[in-house]
């Protein structure tokens, strides 16, 4: 299956269009691309559209959210677009890049980021739990874990403020990190794939 890459004003578009919903607890492309990249890291594939709810926040249940079906439909497809250019670059193994924005400042922090790949994570709390209890592995989640907790409000979790320094370590270490939890989880995905493909044999027959 061919898939083509999203282009830069696609990627304006969904942009802008993640932007109205931020007041409504949305996600922002940094945020999303965090989230998706847990997801499809992770050993079960949830749908993308499995996830508006938590992708777009309150606007979910807002009727006015968007101006026409044609417009959601639009945002549906980048969403979708962006999901798969994710898949492809893990799929292939070609140096995936977190999207990282730089904040008023003009400075790249990498907590959305990081938050969005920790909200992915804890949809399916259990499974990463394998990740967690690998005393080999588990490293991976370090410089994700860092820079999800630095905001977190609560002070038994939160993790100190980090210099220049600690924060340039953690960002290069993200694309490392994603590739390796995405081959960690592989053997797990490809036997549920294999199970649900046994499961719908059954059925048909």
């Amino acid at each position: 299956m061919s898939h083509t890459p999203l282009s830069d004003a696609d990627y304006q578009r969904l942009a802008a269009t993640l932007n109205r919903f931020l007041p409504q607890q949305g996600m922002n492309l940094e945020r999303l691309d965090g989230f998706f990249a847990a997801l499809l890291c992770g050993p079960e594939q949830i749908k993308p559209t499995e996830c508006l709810p938590a992708i777009i926040g309150d606007a979910f249940d807002d009727d006015a959210a968007f101006t026409s079906d044609k417009a959601l439909e639009q945002f549906v497809r980048l969403l979708g677009g962006h999901w798969l250019d994710i898949a492809a670059t893990l799929r292939e193994d070609s140096g995936f890049q977190p999207w990282l924005d730089a904040d008023a400042a003009g400075e790249i922090r990498g907590n959305d980021w990081a938050e969005g790949f920790a909200e992915g994570m804890q949809l399916l709390n259990e499974d990463w739990g394998l990740l967690f209890d690998d005393p080999e592995q588990a490293p991976l989640l370090e410089p994700i874990l860092t820079l999800a907790f630095e905001r977190n409000p609560d002070p038994e979790v939160q993790v100190p403020a980090l210099t220049p320094e600690q924060r340039e370590q953690c960002l290069a270490a993200l694309s490392d990190a994603v590739h390796g939890i995405y081959r960690f989880f592989a053997a797990i995905r490809q036997q549920l794939e294999q199970e649900e493909e046994a499961l719908e044999r059954q059925q048909r027959h």
